[in-house]
């Protein structure tokens, strides 16, 4: 992880090889959005620490990123932060040409007020992307993830908001998918010795510091038997979706008419 910042499954930081795999199998969303970033405006809605908005800024692009928490010292640059609640959005009806919006909507219950937000902000002609982990592939053992979506699903929900929906899968090659086969077993050995399930009366506090410990020790165990791939994000190929894709991708446009949170 980034210096004194410590892994506890909420969001994904730069600078552990551990989790250098993971960082990869997003990027591939944000090197996915950079095609559509030329001359725009781009907002990255529930941009973590963000080194996503940081990348897209590279170019012409104005890049904003908006979260609750302030992002990693590294990622301030070419790209401008906001602190905001996503469910109570301070941005102006249809000021962004691209609405990005990266592993965000599993980790809420009620997505009505964050699809509005997005919706809201994008302009008439523009476009959203919309990433979530596929259900049928997800070890379903994320604590912060209080939702997760099949594709029809997903397509099904993001239709409220948006006239046009495209649901794409995001996918792992060679040793890359080798790789999460492998921790996808591990994981389900350890779930398989709490067969009660107890772990799910644990207090909240608790399950999320475990989730965060065991993550760490799944992948060393990984990397001292088998040794990690070296993954970038073209490891992860974006097509149709299927039962075998790690994540679902959206392309929405035409966002319908909305009510904005607090309006």
């Amino acid at each position: 992880m980034s210096e004194g910042v410590a892994f506890t499954g909420e969001r994904l930081h730069e600078g552990s090889d551990l989790f250098a795999v993971d960082l990869a199998r997003h990027r591939a969303a944000y090197e996915f959005a950079r095609g559509r970033t030329s001359g725009g405006r781009v907002l990255d809605f529930g941009s973590g620490s963000g080194y996503g908005a940081a990348g897209l800024a590279g170019g012409d692009a104005l890049v904003v990123g908006v979260d609750r928490v302030a992002p990693d010292a590294r990622n301030r640059g070419p790209a401008h932060f906001l602190r905001a609640d996503l469910r109570d959005s301070p941005l102006a009806d249809g000021a962004f040409d691209l609405v990005v919006s990266f592993q965000v909507i599993e980790h809420l219950a009620d997505p009505s007020d964050y699809l509005d937000a997005i919706a809201g902000a994008l302009a008439p002609e523009g476009t959203a992307l919309i990433t979530t982990p596929n259900r049928q592939t997800s070890d379903g053992e994320n604590p912060f993830h209080v939702r997760e979506y099949l594709a029809a699903e997903l397509a099904e929900l993001l239709r409220t908001r948006f006239a046009e929906v495209e649901v794409l899968g995001i996918g792992a090659t060679g040793d890359v998918a080798r790789y999460y086969a492998a921790r996808l077993e591990r994981i389900r050995r350890i779930v398989k010795l709490d067969p009660l399930r107890l772990r799910r009366r644990l207090p909240r506090a608790l399950v999320e510091w475990l989730f965060g410990r065991l993550a760490i020790v799944v992948r060393s165990r990984i990397r001292s038997d088998e040794g990690l791939p070296a993954a970038t994000w073209r490891d992860f190929p974006v097509g149709p979706a299927d039962d075998a894709c790690l994540d679902l991708l959206a392309v929405c446009r035409a966002p319908r008419a909305t009510r904005r949170a607090g309006s």
